[in-house]
């Protein structure tokens, strides 16, 4: 005779890792279509490079590499409008799909403030860990300062504060997270995309980035479940990436000033989760 219950768990099961593999997917399409996009722009900047006289190779690629932060620019803007692209001729509905629902004031507030609060107290933790991806965008910044003034600083600032929260949230929150929960369970969507935001940043800053972006992307997983909208999450990310933009020059900080940082921003993280737990209780109920 059947167990009916062991056929429901199997069918649980299997659609739960249906769900997972599909945001996995999702994820696998993000990844090779931003590298395509950098891979694509590199090559583009390389040509511009080789028509201005530069004719060595070691040249092209330090031209290339000088360029860094306009070939992660531009990327991001042409994700966005693929993504945008695939979703609309696929005839979904883009807001309803990525969820962006309205929102109330209160909402956004305490979604920044736990976000920026977890992010400055990781980016104290890190701060005398040198990032790679860190060091060639610094170089990238000045490489275009030196063209137009401030022009590289506010470039990163538009990156920072715009353009990778909106692709990072939109890809993570608003495409494989909603597909992950619908096959299993809010918990393991945030874990899911969670882990797979940490390894996107693998390349860019080591285990310790992947590590931060980990864990970062599990309070962006907490607030999306919580309010039901994109726009939460990404203004959020904005505010969060905001520590990378103040800390960027590496301002000395004494030991007194450090930890009184470190304890502050601690408390203010645990009560912004605690408030936005019961917060969103209230507004359920």
């Amino acid at each position: 005779m059947i167990d009916v219950s062991m056929l429901q768990s199997v069918r649980k099961i299997t659609l739960a890792m249906k769900g997972i593999w599909r945001a996995i997917a999702y994820f696998a399409l993000y990844l090779g279509l931003t590298i395509i996009l950098q891979m694509l722009l590199s090559i583009a900047f390389m040509a511009i490079g080789t028509a201005n006289g530069l004719n060595s190779e070691a040249l092209l690629v330090e031209f290339a590499n000088n360029n860094i932060l306009g070939i992660t620019v531009i990327s991001g803007i042409l994700t966005v409008l693929v993504l945008y692209l695939v979703f609309k001729l696929r005839k979904k509905q883009v807001k309803q799909e990525w969820k962006l629902n309205r929102f109330k004031v209160k909402d956004v507030i305490l979604g920044t403030v736990t976000a920026f609060s977890f992010s400055f107290l990781f980016a104290l933790c890190t701060y005398n860990v040198s990032m790679e991806n860190s060091l060639m965008i610094s170089k990238s910044v000045g490489f275009y300062n030196e063209i137009v003034p401030m022009f590289g600083t506010v470039m990163m600032a538009v990156n920072l504060l715009v353009i990778a929260p909106t692709a990072e949230e939109i890809v993570f929150r608003g495409i494989l997270y909603t597909r992950a929960e619908k096959s299993t369970n809010a918990v393991t969507a945030i874990i899911v995309t969670s882990v797979l935001f940490g390894l996107m940043h693998l390349m860019a800053g080591g285990i310790v980035l992947v590590i931060g972006a980990t864990l970062m992307s599990l309070v962006f997983g907490y607030i999306f479940h919580k309010f039901k909208s994109l726009w939460v999450c990404i203004i959020a990310h904005a505010v969060a990436n905001l520590p990378d933009f103040i800390l960027y020059n590496k301002p000395d900080i004494s030991d007194g000033i450090f930890w009184g940082l470190v304890i502050f921003f601690a408390c203010v993280f645990i009560a912004g989760i605690c408030v936005i737990h019961k917060t969103a209780q209230s507004d359920n109920a």
